[in-house]
């Protein structure tokens, strides 16, 4: 039996020109992307609005002033609103003597932890332009790509667009399949649209294991005389290209000392866990901390996916790392090690998944967090600093370290708690004046950081995350204890068999009780029915703290709990858009496109019957679905056919896929030219403000 399988182009139906297996069928300049002026302009069609996402299709260079003046005032006041408030407290509100003064210091050290952190936040966060080079329409030496797509045991609909987005990314590349479920519907799948399918004997080392099979496959075929491979660009399986990935990166590689190009992460699936309406979770990471660190001495770490990394740097370094759980962030170090350069480029390139349920973020987060904590640990970050800059080791040093906050979230719990039933007289002041200095402090600071965040903190959403990855900060901190063997896990992708709500973590209801325990007996103690020896003054000082921390954990149980967040059993995201289509010649409107199928609204009584019906959506060959369910609407003037594609049915998925991800010019009303039909978004779903748009116009 062969390492590795190469897809025979006339295995399969054929649904692409005849090419060399995974290569590129054509050359030339991506379709343009409207300036985000215009697309603001433009309206989508019968209520549908643009995806926060889609203002960063184009090159984010510089940012407005606007919203770099914004930034700098933000982070200015929200200092000064913490160091007026801890200075007011030092000054005016703490008792004389004793116990009573030790326990008010003790809180006190606790408030005014994060002005360290929000100075350095201010000089990283002060300049977070970028730059992009000219766009690239045909691949020089130094520039030959192949394009990697690793994959496990996610379903169909979620890879086949992958690889059929790639498959027409220009200029002229390789696209090879990295399958390393080895399953037979996936090398058919390959052999159908013109991708290379490669899988190993041996699985060992997760996906850094399958990359690194895939490099010595690539190095022995180019030593008997393949054409050379440059450039190695990383797709995981459930991100999809879109137009611009390759040719608007590939000109970073002509300076000689740039070893990674890493881009945004987008995700397409609004509604998913950690989306908060704007740019997600992850927003003040890719769109405002990496731009940040995109400077001399500094620069981005890989993030695994939506990213391009020279092939000759990778070899120097021994390929990719399988030291950790971590790859991608472990192998960069390794680079900087040896002297290359990062670069990040600013760019919405390839939209993905992000986790649609509680269970799949904490897996996500916990694999994250815990690999960090073994590359603090293998590398020796903290005496990292002989070989790198004074920038790159307090990015790489906060970073993993900045996993550990799920311990530092239960202290900032507890702490206040525990100075409260102590009974110890930690403020002197008024508690009304207590209470209004400290809400006004707090507020200001909270306006203040979003400032410097560019918009992209969406607070309600920040603090309830932040509870729910308290078990992965407690996971972190028994591995640095235990160091006990890790193995990686991959992030489940597929619907569930059962529509489950998520489980709310111990901890989680452990701290909520514990804080309504020690609030409820603060009560009774400042009516008289327990021994109380703590006045109003100081309750209202560490209550304020209780309050906060308890309506935070209420936050995070609701949104971990609420029904929108329940695993489902489709595999596919279904995208709500609205464009004209015909269905066996009758003219309806499309509800909703998913890879796996559609839903069509038609006038009532027009429909014909049939199991298997063709699908026209504008400006694409029609496609062969299967009929599943006609159901009337409320109001009895139409109703709603629901299709689905027929199983391996592999230029079905491949139209579908593209007319989604690579939307033809002009066929939906209102959307621009350039921006992908998934980026539609009905106006209920996108109650914030596009962030991106006012960053950079």
């Amino acid at each position: 039996m062969r390492p590795h399988d190469l897809a025979d182009p006339e295995a399969g139906p054929a649904v692409r020109a005849a090419v060399a297996p995974g290569s590129s069928p054509r050359t030339g300049v991506a379709p343009p992307v409207l300036s985000r002026v215009d697309m603001r302009r433009a309206t989508v069609a019968s209520g549908n609005r643009l995806a926060g996402w889609a203002y960063g299709l184009s090159p984010m260079v510089t940012e407005s002033r606007r919203s770099r003046l914004g930034a700098r005032l933000g982070i200015l006041t929200a200092i000064t609103a913490l160091v007026v408030y801890v200075t007011w407290r030092i000054l005016f509100t703490l008792p004389l003597g004793g116990w009573d003064l030790v326990a008010a210091w003790v809180l006190v050290a606790f408030e005014i932890l994060p002005v360290a952190g929000l100075v350095i936040r201010a000089v990283t966060l002060w300049d977070i332009d970028t730059r992009a080079p000219v766009p690239v329409s045909d691949a020089r030496p130094g520039q030959r790509c192949v394009v990697m797509i690793p994959t496990y045991n996610e379903p169909v609909e979620v890879i086949a667009p992958t690889i059929a987005a790639a498959l027409e990314l220009e200029p002229a590349h390789q696209t090879w399949v990295l399958d390393d479920g080895s399953r037979p519907w996936v090398a058919e799948l390959c052999a159908a649209l013109g991708a290379r399918h490669v899988t190993r004997l041996e699985h060992t080392h997760a996906k850094a294991g399958n990359m690194n099979h895939a490099l010595d496959l690539l190095a022995a075929e180019v030593a008997e005389g393949a054409e050379p491979v440059d450039v190695v660009a990383v797709l995981d399986c459930d991100h999809v290209p879109l137009p611009t990935f390759l040719t608007a990166t590939l000109g970073h590689f002509d300076d000689p000392d740039v070893a990674l190009v890493q881009a945004p992460q987008t995700y397409y699936n609004s509604g998913a866990f950690d989306d908060d309406g704007s740019s997600g979770e992850q927003g003040v990471f890719f769109h405002v901390l990496l731009p940040g660190r995109n400077h001399d001495g500094a620069g981005p770490f890989w993030c695994g996916s939506t990213s391009l990394i020279r092939l000759s740097a990778l070899r120097e370094v021994g390929g990719i790392s399988t030291d950790t759980i971590v790859e991608d962030m472990h192998t960069t170090l390794l680079l900087i090690r040896k002297g290359w350069k990062t670069v990040y480029h600013h760019q919405v390139l390839a939209l993905g998944l992000a986790p649609d349920t509680p269970e799949q973020y904490l897996l996500q987060r916990r694999r994250w967090g815990m690999g960090c904590m073994q590359v603090l640990v293998t590398e020796r970050l903290w005496a990292a600093r002989r070989w790198l800059s004074w920038r790159n080791f307090y990015e790489y040093l906060s970073g993993p370290t900045w996993w550990l906050e799920g311990v530092g979230t239960v202290l900032a719990f507890l702490v206040p708690a525990v100075v409260l039933v102590s009974g110890a007289r930690v403020s002197t002041a008024d508690p009304l004046v207590f209470t209004i200095v400290f809400a006004v402090m707090f507020a200001v600071r909270l306006w203040g950081v979003r400032l410097l965040f560019r918009g992209h903190q969406h607070w309600p959403t920040a603090f309830a995350l932040r509870v729910l990855r308290i078990p992965v900060g407690l996971a972190c901190l028994w591995w640095l204890v235990t160091r006990r063997e890790l193995t990686f896990q991959v992030t489940p992708k597929s619907g569930a068999d059962q529509r489950l709500r998520g489980r709310v973590p111990a901890v989680v209801w452990g701290l909520l009780w514990t804080l309504v325990a020690v609030a409820v007996y603060a009560l009774l103690g400042l009516s008289g029915y327990v021994p109380w020896h703590s006045d109003p003054s100081s309750t209202a000082a560490s209550g304020l703290w209780l309050a906060l921390a308890g309506t935070v954990l209420v936050m995070s149980i609701r949104r971990i709990q609420a029904a929108e967040y329940a695993t489902s059993r489709r595999n596919a995201h279904r995208v709500a858009l609205r464009a004209p289509v015909t269905l066996d010649g009758t003219e309806g409107e499309l509800v909703d496109l998913s890879l796996g199928g559609a839903a069509v609204r038609f006038p009532r009584g027009t429909l014909r019957g049939g199991t298997h019906v063709d699908l026209a959506l504008p400006g694409t060959e029609p496609v062969r679905m299967e009929t599943v369910r006609v159901a009337d609407e409320p109001g009895g003037s139409s109703e709603v056919v629901s299709l689905r594609v027929p199983t391996s049915d592999w230029a079905a998925y491949r139209t579908v896929a593209l007319w989604l991800f690579h939307t033809p010019a002009g066929v939906v009303d209102g959307l621009p030219d350039g921006v992908p039909a998934v980026a539609t978004r009905r106006a209920e779903r996108h109650p914030h403000a596009p962030v991106l748009a006012r960053q950079f116009d």
